[in-house]
């Protein structure tokens, strides 16, 4: 049964009603079929490649300029009244940079603590503080650009093949209406 089904809706099947348009638009819908099961997959593995290896350079990268070192607080982290519930609070600090150096500036620490008191920061290789380096999942990154990849792709085919069957549908129903105009007042008897 679904077989028969299938066969009578593929373009080659004969069918007698079937109007040129009908199969211009039974062909078209077979191509972006075939197209999305053979680009798909391509499209699928080389953006989920191109963005695992790009998340790893950045990791990798970041691994090597990017690293902790201990700043000693010059001031007490605390601040002047009874505090309103602040986390951090902006103070002094000091610590050494990857070349050496002594590097002194103002970073976030918890509240609470005091001068002397030790505290892991980021630096780059200049000894600038940065952001701890976040959590990448190169996988998932992957993955997630993967099926990206291959909406966009069936977006684009689907976009294109409506338009077609739009433009299809307009021919369809002017053909329709020059054909009534001839057969209607035989019809309607008047």
């Amino acid at each position: 049964m679904w077989g028969r089904r299938i066969a009578r809706r593929m373009p080659w099947a004969r069918m007698p009603l079937r109007r040129g348009s009908d199969r211009v638009q039974a062909w078209l819908t077979f191509v972006m079929v075939v197209t999305m099961v053979l680009v798909a997959p391509w499209a699928i593995w080389w953006a989920g490649r191109t963005t695992y290896r790009g998340s790893e350079r950045a990791s990798a990268w970041e691994r090597q300029h990017h690293v902790p070192v201990q700043a000693v607080l010059l001031d007490d982290a605390s601040l002047p009244g009874d505090g309103g519930g602040a986390v951090t609070v902006r103070v002094n600090a000091r610590w050494t940079a990857p070349d050496g150096a002594l590097r002194t500036a103002t970073i976030s620490a918890p509240e609470g603590l005091r001068a002397g008191s030790t505290l892991p920061i980021w630096v780059d290789d200049h000894g600038t503080v940065v952001p701890r380096p976040g959590r990448r999942s190169p996988t998932v990154d992957a993955a997630v650009v993967g099926l990206l990849a291959a909406g966009g792709l069936a977006t684009c085919l689907g976009g294109v093949r409506r338009i077609v069957v739009w433009r299809l549908d307009r021919r369809r129903l002017r053909s329709w209406e020059a054909e009534w105009l001839v057969v209607g007042p035989r019809w309607s008897r008047r």
